[in-house]
């Protein structure tokens, strides 16, 4: 249930677990795969607009701003990692857009996934498969 901004299901405040919180204990990665947003589009976090810098607790509460401020922290803190974003399939227009208009600020490769089969909105053995050969190797 993990999210890139702090809206989670119900309206709940997940900045205890967001990709923002955690993504500064990845230890020395040379490769970042980051496959984020799903959880924003089902729980239907607000999509705000984008921001490049000056984040507070408010912007991070709409996926814009704070997968802006993800891709900012990856770039900083693993400044040496190839680091890749992975778009699932089924998403919302407004999450898609997000991603791809924020990686190509940040010159970030972004893979959007299709064809994915999923059980329960996730991905099964075949759509993990699909996954790996859509994903290429860095």
């Amino acid at each position: 249930g993990s999210t890139v901004s702090t809206s989670g299901y119900r309206n709940q405040d997940y900045s205890y677990n967001t990709f923002c919180a955690r993504v500064h204990d990845l230890g020395d990665p040379e490769i970042l795969l980051i496959c984020g947003g799903t959880n924003d589009s089902w729980a239907g976090a607000p999509i705000g607009e984008n921001k490049f810098e000056g984040w507070t607790s408010k912007d991070l509460k709409a996926f814009r701003p704070a997968f802006c401020y993800l891709m900012h922290l990856a770039k900083t803190l693993y400044p040496n990692a190839t680091i890749v974003n992975i778009t699932n399939s089924e998403l919302s227009e407004d999450v898609t857009a997000a991603m791809a208009e924020i990686c190509a600020y940040y010159g970030v490769p972004n893979i959007l996934l299709h064809d994915i089969e999923k059980q329960g909105g996730h991905p099964s053995q075949a759509g993990m498969k699909a996954i790996a050969e859509q994903v290429p190797l860095y």
